[in-house]
């Protein structure tokens, strides 16, 4: 998929927007990123228990990238 840049099954992988991707195997759901270097960082994972992503869990994953890539840019880590 990074290789790519497509999603061909956004039944089990789906772009939720501000760099954020889901993986969906039933119940779960857990939320990632992609790296420059096409690395997959998972961030958080919960149990889907309504239709809609719910917006802390997004949220948390935007906030954890951040963190990521300016952990990354600083050589802390």
């Amino acid at each position: 998929m990074s290789d790519f840049g497509k999603i061909f099954d956004k039944t089990k992988f789906r772009n939720e927007g501000d760099g954020i991707f889901a993986f969906k195997p039933q119940p779960d759901r857990y939320l990632s990123f992609f790296t420059d270097d096409k690395k997959v960082i998972v961030t958080n994972g919960f149990v889907k228990k309504t239709d809609k992503l719910p917006r802390s869990e997004k949220d948390l994953a935007v906030r954890l990238r951040q963190d990521y890539f300016e952990r990354k840019q600083g050589g802390r880590g």
